[in-house]
């Protein structure tokens, strides 16, 4: 039997896989506008992989967060999986304001 703090410390990995598939899928739009609109600067390529420095960790952590069934290597697993989700969302949200913001002007 599972315990229901094991299944929550497990959820924040399935989050930040989810997290991470909806970067993949910002970055292949990205790749698509680039393709058929105006052209992307450089910077802009630089900041559509940035968030990725900060979900390739959290997908790791996820994986191993999966895997372990350690309570004291799962507390630390949890909270750095988060940690570097939330700072990817952040940088997702902050990239794609930004790429919209080159793309206007």
């Amino acid at each position: 039997m599972t315990q229901p703090a094991t299944e929550m410390r497990r959820l924040v990995g399935k989050f930040a896989l989810l997290f991470a598939f909806i970067y993949v899928l910002v970055l292949m739009a990205g790749v698509f506008r680039a393709v058929r609109g105006p052209e992307l600067p450089a910077l802009g390529w630089v900041l559509f992989l940035l968030p990725g420095a900060a979900f390739v960790p959290a997908v790791m952590d996820a994986v191993r967060l999966h895997r372990t069934s350690d309570p004291e290597r799962m507390t630390a697993l949890w909270r750095r999986c988060a940690l570097y989700s939330v700072i990817g969302v952040v940088l997702v949200v902050s990239t794609v304001a930004s790429i919209s913001k080159m793309g206007a002007s």
